[in-house]
């Protein structure tokens, strides 16, 4: 990818692909169906459809609004509440309400991908390359992705990302903070999930690598962050 003039390509799952997948689970059984944010992605609007096609099933689509492991905590928080023995129309109505205490940005190293994916174009990356600028992406609450602010500098941009948790004053001593990354220096990561322990404290810190399809559009030494 590093090497390539074009980016791989990705693809929402068809409405055929969710029929088939709710078939299997069966009709006896009340489906729960989280997707990545409709303001990103088809993918709900594919999971609507064959929702629709099958009106003898309990199928419930929620729209995460939300990206990656924005949409991940909120599968893991409904395995947590079915736990509990909450009913599916509880079930809904939590997750419904978990969804708009999700917090999810993007620290993006190189523009290298988004140029290449033509989100900016040729000229506009060359020149915020050379000024060393570097964007933070945010997941807005109607699930848009947009940037909140460009910092010039690796630094200054990992600091910034710290000041921006901080003005979300959400209190995460009981909540999981997941940091995912696409190659990003250990010390980078390591330094991050001191400050982030530090500073605020969370139930726990998860730490992976970024999923192919966001890695493709952010580019390498990306990091994103969701709690």
């Amino acid at each position: 990818m590093a090497y390539s003039q074009s980016l791989p390509k990705t693809s929402l799952p068809s409405p055929q692909k969710f029929k088939e997948v709710f078939q299997r689970i069966g009709s006896d059984k009340q489906i729960f169906c989280i997707t990545i944010s409709s303001a990103t992605s088809g993918t709900y609007q594919s999971a609507m459809l064959a929702k629709e096609s099958l009106p003898d099933y309990q199928i419930e689509v929620i729209d995460s609004l939300s990206i990656s492991m924005g949409t991940g905590l909120q599968v893991m928080k409904a395995q947590e509440l079915i736990e509990h023995g909450l009913t599916f129309a509880e079930l809904i109505n939590e997750l419904l309400a978990y969804r708009h205490t999700m917090n999810i940005f993007i620290a993006i190293d190189k523009l290298d991908n988004v140029i290449k994916g033509g989100r900016i174009s040729n000229w506009q990356g060359t020149i915020a390359n050379i000024l060393n600028i570097k964007s933070i992406l945010n997941i807005f609450p109607d699930g848009t992705l947009n940037v909140v602010d460009n910092v010039r500098g690796r630094k200054r941009q990992l600091e910034r990302v710290l000041e921006l948790f901080a003005q979300t004053h959400k209190d995460l001593t009981n909540s999981k903070f997941v940091i995912l990354h696409a190659k990003a220096p250990i010390d980078e990561i390591n330094l991050l999930e001191s400050e982030i322990r530090e500073l605020f404290n969370p139930q726990e810190i998860i730490i992976g690598e970024l999923g192919p399809v966001m890695a493709t559009h952010g580019g390498f030494g990306s990091i994103g962050f969701a709690f």
